[in-house]
């Protein structure tokens, strides 16, 4: 065996495999799907947390921002911080009710709509090319299962 070999087989046999790691392989799967997402969104202008805000607030005009934070399971801090940077581009409007604010969108997050839904089908046609349909639907099974487990936690 050469030097070069025997150095490759050392640094092989020291390398540590997290493959079987839930947390390891979930997160190299986000950083990837991000990855995507941000190049699909990114042909909008948009950031993909900031679609996804808009779309539940163009489906339910004057939501609270704590239910747009459970629907899509972000922190309500995250939400505000999102929602902030909604309304500096003019995309959604704060209405007071009392002590909780309302959450609709602009007239001009609704002539988005339909970017932003295309830019949502354009992801998960990517992701699902990728990965072949039976294995995406199973993923998405599964983890849905899992996040509804973890929840109850």
């Amino acid at each position: 065996m050469s030097g070069q070999s025997a150095n490759r087989t050392e640094k092989q046999d020291t390398k540590q495999d997290f493959s079987q790691c839930l947390f390891f392989s979930t997160s190299a799967l986000n950083r990837k799907l991000t990855e995507y997402a941000e190049e699909e969104f990114g042909k909008i202008g948009m950031a993909p947390s900031h679609g996804f805000v808009l779309l539940v607030a163009l489906k339910s005009p004057g939501i609270q921002p704590s239910e747009i934070a459970r629907q899509l399971s972000f922190k309500p801090s995250t939400i505000t911080r999102f929602l902030d940077r909604l309304e500096q581009l003019s995309l959604i409007e704060r209405r007071l009710q009392g002590r909780n604010a309302q959450i609709f969108p602009t007239a001009r997050a609704k002539k988005m709509e339909e970017s932003i839904r295309s830019a949502w089908k354009a992801l998960y046609q990517r992701y699902s090319r990728t990965l072949g349909k039976e294995l995406e639907q199973s993923l998405t099974e599964q983890i849905g299962r899992a996040r509804s487990s973890l929840d109850q936690d």
